[in-house]
């Protein structure tokens, strides 16, 4: 069992393992025999061969009408070895560039389309943040808003005591939503006109979720950092005061 282990940790399947094993007991053998001896089902000794053949671990030789399989020898297995480790160390650099620790290196992803738009709001209640805030420009941000899944949205967002904290343009549109106020955990405050953007952000559970009220589909982008979320946090704080 022990010796199983071993070769599974150099990358050999359960079965390539076990047939290995019988190959360097048996010397050389048939498929039949292999199967026997490694109480593999022979089916599955052909695709555990296909697999050592690769690996540099067995070889095949005829004897008139028969096929013969050889283990070649045990030293063959520190090459496999080697290989892999080398393998490993080109791809290394790559994994490494992708590789996020968090609180250190930020997390940043990309959402498009409606499969986005669904991916992002799904996400925030899925944090379950005791408050979302959000500065937003609504009138830019209601172009990609599907109604019938925001009032959904807003229902579990509710239901799950989740406050929202609004900061945007008093339009038409924002008022009726602020009327609702402490009825749907939301309560908003007004920025002055005179500084009009289009993007709308969403910033909760060390994230900030930015989104795009120019293109024609929705686009965001998600920051995950807890440094970045606590400066985000603190200049919306900072604009709450301000314009209560």
């Amino acid at each position: 069992m022990q010796n199983i282990n071993t070769l599974r940790g150099l990358g050999l399947s359960d079965n390539e393992a076990k047939v290995y094993l019988a190959a360097l007991e048996l010397g050389q053998a048939t498929v039949q025999e292999l199967g026997k001896k490694s109480d593999v089902k022979r089916t599955t000794v052909y695709t555990a061969l296909e697999g050592l053949k690769e690996k540099g671990l067995v070889s095949q030789i005829k004897k008139g009408a028969k096929t013969f399989f050889v283990a070649e020898k045990p030293e063959n297995l520190l090459a496999l070895s080697e290989r892999r480790y080398k393998a490993l160390k080109e791809v290394l650099p790559e994994l490494k560039s992708i590789y996020n620790i968090p609180g250190i290196k930020p997390r940043v992803k990309f959402f498009e389309g409606r499969e986005g738009y669904l991916a992002v709001y799904e996400n925030i209640l899925k944090e379950k943040p005791k408050e979302i805030l959000a500065i937003a420009s609504y009138e830019n941000f209601v172009k990609h808003i599907d109604l019938t899944y925001e009032e959904g949205w807003t229902n579990r967002r509710i239901k799950s005591g989740i406050k929202l904290r609004w900061l945007d343009f008093k339009t038409e549109r924002v008022q009726e939503k602020a009327i609702e106020g402490e009825k749907a955990l939301r309560e908003v405050h007004y920025l002055p006109s005179a500084f009009l953007f289009t993007s709308t952000m969403f910033i909760y559970s060390d994230k900030i979720a930015i989104v795009s009220g120019k293109q024609k589909e929705f686009i965001a982008v998600v920051i995950e950092n807890s440094e970045f979320y606590q400066m985000f946090k603190q200049l919306f704080e900072m604009l709450w005061i301000s314009h209560r």
